[in-house]
């Protein structure tokens, strides 16, 4: 799967608190970041706004198309 960088600004004491509280669960900010876009994308699926998800949500990895 090819990946990208995805950038935003965020407020630095947000940013702070957020490093502190993943350090704090042993989790890198990225992938809680990661986690919460695939959770998000799941439950606008999940609403009936989106037929099919890019990936496997449970496991994060692409569906492979099928004919």
């Amino acid at each position: 799967m090819e990946q990208t960088n995805f950038t935003c600004r965020v407020d630095a004491d947000l940013k702070q608190a957020f490093l502190r509280a993943a350090k704090a669960n042993d989790r890198s900010a990225s992938v809680l970041i990661r986690d919460f876009m695939r959770d998000y994308v799941q439950r606008w699926s999940i609403q009936g706004r989106q037929e099919t998800l890019p990936f496997d949500y449970r496991t994060h990895e692409r569906k492979e198309a099928t004919c």
